[in-house]
């Protein structure tokens, strides 16, 4: 059990991520058709984002919010209550930072990975993170000053950075 948040080390881990599930019916606030990683397609279903800390022996749930579907909420997209996935990490994000929790390394869902803004607002909180990238996604190597595409990485750049 993590006891004294303030003796959480840099060597901490916080990761955000999606879970859903699967909806028979749409009497559950939130669903809507999406893809539901559970049975590997979309269809109807909830997805919540949560976050959690990891000290290298156990975890720990610190939040959890239920996305909204757009087709669940009255006025749509334009509803006050919508936020994007990436917008619920965000702030999950954020909250763990308000209550003092300063992670070596943020681990995010796969679907994050190809979201400019999201990882933009990592960096300019001076956050270290890892995450999926689509094979065909430019990134910049500072050692390099080049850009190259993700599949073309390993190639060029020692394995023991890996």
């Amino acid at each position: 059990m993590i006891l004294d948040i303030g003796k959480v080390v840099a060597c901490s881990v916080l990761y955000a991520e999606e879970t859903s599930a699967r909806a028979v019916r749409n009497f559950t606030a939130g669903v809507g058709r999406q893809y539901i990683g559970e049975i590997g397609k979309t269809d109807n279903g909830n997805v919540v984002v949560t976050t959690h800390l990891y000290d290298g022996k156990k975890s720990l749930p610190l939040d959890i919010e239920l996305y909204q579907h757009a087709s669940s909420l009255p006025e749509g997209k334009k509803d006050p209550e919508f936020k994007k996935k990436p917008a619920i990490a965000l702030d999950l994000i954020n909250r763990s930072l308000d209550k003092g929790y300063r992670p070596g390394i943020v681990l995010i869902d796969s679907s994050y990975g190809n979201n400019t803004s999201f990882l933009q607002e990592l960096e300019n909180k001076k956050l270290k993170y890892i995450g999926g990238i689509a094979k065909n996604r430019n990134i910049l190597v500072k050692t390099l000053v080049k850009r190259i595409r993700r599949n073309k990485i390993r190639r060029i750049c020692p394995m023991d950075i890996f």
